[in-house]
């Protein structure tokens, strides 16, 4: 099986890690939700998936840039 190291870029930043052991992850209510082997969820608000690459078993998140008020 699969399984990520999920990392979150804000602004152009580093990769800052958010989870690891991730199986699947999907957009939820303005979050995106990851769940581990065991069944954890970690939500991460205000996210998109950037990237998921099998081959470094990383997936990056970017960090969604709020609308102007």
């Amino acid at each position: 099986m699969c399984e990520f190291s999920v990392y979150l870029v804000a602004n152009g930043g580093e990769k800052q890690l958010v989870a690891k052991n991730i199986v699947a992850a999907r957009r939820k209510d303005g979050k995106v939700m990851l769940m581990d082997a065991f069944g954890t969820i970690t939500p991460v608000e205000g996210a998109n998936i950037e990237v998921a690459n099998t081959f470094t078993q990383e997936m990056l998140l970017q960090k969604s840039e709020e609308a102007p008020r």
